[in-house]
């Protein structure tokens, strides 16, 4: 399991997604089950934090955005 996966499954991890860093942005997509763009459209919101985008795309902030179509 990578450390992405274990932040992931972890509610109150305070790890940051680097999105500058393309094969993180490749790790954390995985892990959290999201589109590239989801994930950076929650960053843009809430910031690096893995449990802010978490609780962010829990909520439906995501508008949906679970396709690259």
């Amino acid at each position: 399991m990578t450390s992405e996966q274990n932040a992931a499954d972890d509610p109150r991890s305070s790890e940051e997604v680097d999105v500058g860093d393309r094969a993180a942005i490749e790790r954390w997509t995985r892990a959290l089950g999201v589109t590239d763009s989801a994930l950076l459209n929650a960053v843009q919101a809430v910031g690096p934090r893995v449990d802010k985008i978490k609780d962010y795309l829990g909520q439906g902030g995501m508008a949906g955005d679970q396709s690259d179509a």
